[in-house]
């Protein structure tokens, strides 16, 4: 659980207050191709408290009228759609481990001694790989991010903006724009805005199947200070031993 100021605010909306965030996880993963990347997982608190803890939504007033034409606006400003899905989950982790922020594909060491202000601009426009086999094409086109809003929704057209903060924590900006997909709609005419403050970085996974000496020569080729960094046990209480890569600097 985390507190606020953490909010997510989805724009115009049946529910247009900001959202307490009530999970959120700022990761990063070395695949076993060696590409680096950044995750996100973001989970908010249920629609109806941003209205107060004594909400509660009026069906009688929101009762459906067969003259209305159905629309992706109509769809997104309906109370009863929200209630009926709960909370948003908008995550690369959640559901795929094959999405996220791509860093570097091991050409150029990422330095995260000078990550100090970035903005990542992510399916913006489709990306396009250089030299990638059969297997990795069809993982080039995943999206970034997989939404859980309204249904299983989609989302694109990220901004996401890491300010480092003097206590080596960051702050994170997050806008997008959202297609209702699961209602039918496939217009990306809806947006959120996600601010979270003094986030920390949980570290760098990797797969279980490599020792930590594997894990050292891979890292080595795709972190510039290498010495910046230490692992350490996911779950100390655990017998079994799984490591992440931490920052340290």
């Amino acid at each position: 659980m985390i507190t606020p100021p953490h909010t997510i605010t989805f724009i115009d909306s049946a529910y247009p207050k900001p959202h307490t965030i009530k999970e959120f996880v700022w990761s990063g993963r070395l695949d076993k191709n060696g590409q680096l990347w950044f995750d996100l997982h973001l989970r908010s608190a249920d629609y109806y408290l941003s209205e107060g803890e004594d909400y509660c939504a009026d069906s009688d007033e929101e009762e459906s009228d067969d003259q209305q034409e159905y629309t992706s606006l109509e769809h997104w400003q309906d109370h009863i759609v929200w209630d009926n899905y709960h909370c948003c989950t908008l995550s690369s982790t959640y559901w795929s481990d094959e999405q996220g922020i791509l860093l570097n594909t091991g050409n150029t060491p990422f330095d995260f001694d000078s990550f100090i202000t970035h903005q990542f601009n992510v399916d913006i426009a489709p990306q396009i790989h250089s030299n990638i086999d059969d297997e990795d094409e069809e993982r080039a086109v995943f999206p970034a991010f997989s939404l859980y809003l309204l249904g299983h929704d989609t989302c694109k057209n990220h901004q996401i903006t890491f300010q480092r903060q003097s206590n080596n924590t960051f702050n994170i900006d997050w806008t997008g724009k959202i297609a209702l997909t699961y209602a039918g709609f496939d217009e990306f005419i809806h947006q959120f805005i996600a601010r979270l403050e003094n986030i920390s970085f949980d570290g760098f996974y990797f797969p279980e199947s490599w020792d930590l000496d594997k894990a050292t020569v891979e890292f080595k080729k795709v972190l510039s200070h290498f010495e910046h960094y230490e692992f350490t046990l996911i779950n100390p209480k655990s017998p079994i031993k799984q490591w992440k890569l931490k920052y340290t600097a």
